[in-house]
C-alpha cells in the first residue's frame, strides 16, 4: 500500500531511521524509552501485514541479544508468549553417512536457566511496528528513500521520501539520520565505506510448512539416544548438521513452520551446486542425505540465496550525525547467532551518542571508539567462525572450538552487554581490557590448535553427547558472568577468574590434543603439569625452543576442568576403527 506523506514535507525530527526490519524497529523502540523528548520517523518500503513465517533470515538469538531485546527493550514478557524459547545451539557434527545417532552431538538435555529465543521474524516486526506507533513514533510504510543529503557543522540533514511515483518527492530533515536499510546499505554506498569480508562463505535458506524435528530421523527404538533430550526438545534448538565446510540449519517458528538453510564456505561447497530450489534438493539428497528423505516432496514457501554474505564497513559512525545499524553497516557469520548481539551493540551505542549530542558531549574520541568496537567485533566473529569450516568434519577437534568459544563468548563478550561495559570505553572498557589483553594472543594460537588437530587427527578419540552445561567450570562461568548489575571491582574481579580459567582451560585441551594426535609424547607431560598456554602447539620439535615447559604464570590445579573435559571422550573400539577405514 502507497505511503500517505500528506503533512510530512519539510517537517523537522530528531531521528529519522531509514529502514523498518529489526535493527530499525528496535532502534526506534529504544529511543523512544531512552530519549522519550526525541522525535523519531522510521520509514519502510513495505507495509502491514507483514507475512508471517516467510519473511527474513535472523530467527535464532543467543544470550546476549536475548537480553538486549527482554531486557533493554523490555520485552520479556512479549518473548515468553508470543515466541519460542530456545534450548542453546545444537551440533551433530562429522560424516552423514551413517544413522544420525552416531554422529556426535553438542548440545542442551534441558533448557538454561538464561533464556534466548527462536523468532519468527514476520510475527516480530509486525508487532514492533504497532508497539511503536503506540510509543509515540512516526511511522511510515510504503515509502522508499530517494536520497539522503548529507550536511555538517549540525546543520540538519535532508531525507527525501518517494511512494512510488519519482516525480512526487516528499523532503524531511533530521538532525540524525540512521540507516536501517538492511543489504541495500544506502548509505554505507552512497559514501563509499564497502569492504567485503575475506573469508567467502554463502548461504541459501528457506522454510517449510510444519515442524521438522531432527528427533524424526532416529527410531523410537533408540531409547537411550532419545532420553539425552527429554520431551522431544531438541525441536527448540538451533540445530546443525555439519561435515567438512558446511552447515545446515534448523530453526522452529512460532507460526508452526520450519527455517532451513544451508551455509558453506565456497572453497570448499562451491555455492554454484545449490543456489537455487532444484540445485538445493539435490545438494542435500547428495550430503544430508537422511535430512533430505525426511522432507523430500514438501514444497518451499520461499527461498532466498546470499552469495558471499559476510562483509563489513570503513565506518558506520559519525560525528556529522549519521549512523548505520545492523545489516545496513556489517553482517557477520551466522554460525553462532550473532546477527541480534551486532544489533543490540550497535542500537545501544547510536542511543548513547544521540543523548550525549543532545547535552553537546558527544566528541570524536568516543565516536572513533564506537565505530572501531563494532567493526572489530564483526570482524573478530567472522574470522574465528570461517576459520572453523575446514574442521567441521572432525568431531572432536571441533567440539574443542566450540568449547573454547563458548567460554570465551560467556567470559569476556556477554559481560560487555549485560553491564554495559563498551559504552564507557575510556573508563570500564579500558580497565576490563588491562585484564583481557592477553586472551587474544591465546586465543589466536588456539585457533592455530584446532586446525592443526583436525588436519592430524587420526580419528581414534570420539565421543558420543557432549551437555556443555554440565561441564561444572562453564555451567558456573555462564552463570556468574550473565548477570547485570555489577559494579566495577566485581567486574574486574570476574575477568581475572575468566582470564584464570582460559589459561587452564587452554592446556587441558592441548593435553587432548596430544593424546589424540601425538600419544607417544604424553609420557612429556605428568600429571598436572604446568605450561605456558601461549605456546601451545602440535609440533613437539618446537616445545623447548617455543617455551612450552617454562610458564609465566604460578601453576594451578589442571585435574577439576581436566577431569571433566577428558570423561566425556573415548577411544574408538577396535571395531568402531574398522569401520571407518
Amino acid at each position: 500500500m502507497p505511503a500517505n506523506l500528506t503533512g510530512l514535507n519539510g517537517k523537522m525530527f530528531d531521528v529519522v531511521i531509514c529502514g523498518g526490519g529489526l535493527a530499525g524497529l528496535t532502534l526506534a523502540r529504544q529511543l523512544r524509552r531512552a530519549l522519550p523528548q526525541h522525535s523519531v520517523l522510521l520509514v519502510d518500503r513495505l507495509s502491514r501485514p507483514l507475512p508471517d513465517a516467510s519473511f527474513k533470515v535472523g530467527e535464532s538469538t543467543v544470550e546476549l541479544g536475548a537480553h538486549y531485546l527482554g531486557e533493554k527493550l523490555n520485552l520479556s514478557d512479549y518473548f515468553a508468549t508470543k515466541q519460542l524459547l530456545k534450548m542453546g545451539l545444537r551440533y551433530f557434527i562429522g560424516s552423514p553417512e551413517g544413522p544420525l545417532q552416531e554422529r556426535p552431538e553438542y548440545g542442551l538435555s534441558v533448557f538454561p536457566e538464561v533464556s534466548s529465543y527462536q523468532i519468527d521474524r514476520g510475527i516480530l516486526e509486525n508487532d514492533l511496528r504497532a508497539m511503536n506507533e503506540a510509543d509515540g513514533v512516526t511511522l511510515i510504510e510504503g515509502a522508499s528513500i530517494k536520497d539522503v543529503v548529507l550536511a555538517k557543522d549540525g546543520q540538519p540533514h535532508r531525507v527525501e521520501l518517494t511512494n512510488g511515483d519519482p516525480s512526487q518527492v516528499t523532503t524531511v530533515e533530521a538532525k540524525w539520520v540512521v540507516d536501517a536499510s538492511g543489504r541495500r546499505r544506502l548509505l554505507q554506498r552512497k559514501l563509499g565505506l564497502e569492504r567485503k569480508g575475506a573469508n567467502a562463505c554463502s548461504a541459501v535458506w528457506f522454510r517449510l510448512e510444519g515442524r521438522v524435528d531432527v528427533d524424526s530421523l532416529v527410531p523410537a527404538s533408540e531409547t537411550e539416544w532419545h532420553g539425552r533430550v527429554p520431551d522431544g526438545n531438541r525441536y527448540f534448538s538451533t540445530n546443525h548438521l555439519m561435515n567438512h565446510g558446511y552447515w545446515v540449519w534448523l530453526i522452529p517458528l512460532s507460526s508452526g513452520n520450519t527455517s532451513i538453510g544451508i551455509v558453506t564456505a565456497d572453497a570448499i561447497r562451491p555455492f554454484a551446486e545449490y543456489n537455487t530450489p532444484e540445485l538445493t534438493k539435490e545438494w542435500l539428497r547428495k550430503n544430508e542425505p537422511l535430512f533430505s528423505a525426511m522432507i523430500e516432496g514438501q514444497p518451499f514457501l520461499d527461498f532466498k540465496c546470499m552469495h558471499h554474505y559476510s562483509y563489513s564497513s570503513k565506518q558506520v559512525y559519525s560525528t556529522d550525525r549519521w549512523a548505520c545499524v545492523g545489516e545496513a553497516g556489517v553482517f557477520a557469520d551466522p554460525l553462532y547467532s550473532p546477527g541480534t548481539d551486532l544489533i543490540g551493540f550497535g542500537n545501544t551505542m547510536v542511543t548513547e551518542m544521540i543523548r550525549r549530542d543532545s547535552e553537546g558531549v558527544l566528541t570524536p574520541e568516543l565516536v572513533g571508539a564506537y565505530n572501531q568496537f563494532v567493526l572489530g567485533l564483526n570482524d573478530s566473529l567472522t574470522d574465528n567462525i570461517q576459520l572453523g569450516y575446514p574442521l567441521f568434519g572432525h568431531p572432536v577437534a571441533m567440539t574443542a572450538k566450540l568449547v573454547w568459544d563458548n567460554t570465551a563468548a560467556w567470559s569476556f563478550l556477554c559481560p560487555q552487554m549485560f553491564n554495559s561495559i563498551f559504552l564507557d570505553p575510556f573508563g570500564k572498557h579500558a580497565q576490563i581490557r588491562a585484564v583481557t589483553a592477553p586472551f587474544f594472543a591465546l586465543t589466536k594460537r588456539m585457533q592455530g590448535l584446532f586446525k592443526d588437530w583436525a588436519m592430524m587427527s587420526p580419528g581414534k578419540l570420539t565421543y558420543d553427547f557432549m551437555d556443555y552445561l554440565s561441564i561444572p567450570y562453564l555451567y558456573t562461568l555462564r552463570l556468574r558472568n550473565l548477570k547485570s548489575g555489577k559494579e566495577m571491582p566485581e567486574l574486574v574481579a570476574d575477568h581475572q577468574q575468566n582470564m584464570a580459567i582460559v589459561e587452564e582451560l587452554a592446556q587441558v585441551l592441548f593435553l587432548l590434543a596430544v593424546e589424540d594426535v601425538l600419544p607417544e609424547q604424553m609420557h612429556r607431560f605428568p600429571e598436572n603439569t604446568w605450561l605456558n598456554a601461549w605456546r601451545l602447539s602440535l609440533n613437539p620439535d618446537r616445545w623447548d625452543a617455543d617455551g612450552l615447559f617454562k610458564p609465566s604464570t604460578a601453576a594451578r590445579d589442571l585435574r577439576p576442568i581436566r577431569n571433566d573435559v577428558r570423561s566425556i571422550f573415548r577411544m574408538r573400539t577396535v571395531e568402531a576403527e574398522a569401520a571407518c577405514v
